[in-house]
């Protein structure tokens, strides 16, 4: 008996101007590491492809180099929603980094608590916490 496909996992690609500035901001801002960049060490030392994870999330990053036929790969075009435990420890290492608050926590319609910010790329990232999880 043959199996119907099954879909594995979602990857989410943001588009960033400076990937050297972007990974460095994950990696400060939300402790996220990096565990793979596709970079040429002479031709293209930068990379122009990340992946950055921690824990159970992971983020793909692409250069934008315009011009480009796919507009989502357009830097500040991106939407990152990033669901996290213990929120307000999360809100006081953003805060603590100096990156800037787009709205503060707040409780949202859905069942969640969440704040904003922008990455250097000008992606909007909303971090979220459901009220029903513990600590929430």
């Amino acid at each position: 008996m043959l199996h119907p496909p099954s879909f594995v996992r979602a990857v989410l690609v943001l588009p960033v101007s400076n990937m050297t500035e972007s990974i460095s901001w994950y990696s400060t801002v939300l402790g996220l590491d990096l565990v793979y960049i596709h970079n040429d060490p002479v031709d293209d030392p930068e990379g122009n492809y990340a992946i950055v994870r921690r824990d159970g999330a992971e983020v793909h990053l692409i250069r934008d180099e315009p011009p480009s036929e796919h507009p989502w790969t357009t830097a500040g075009n991106g939407y990152l929603y990033l669901l996290v435990r213990d929120i307000d420890t999360v809100f006081d290492r953003v805060k603590s980094s100096g990156t800037g608050i787009t709205r503060e926590i707040c409780k949202e319609d859905w069942g969640v608590r969440a704040f904003l910010l922008t990455d250097p790329s000008g992606n909007l990232i909303r971090i979220a916490e459901e009220m029903n999880s513990p600590g929430s």
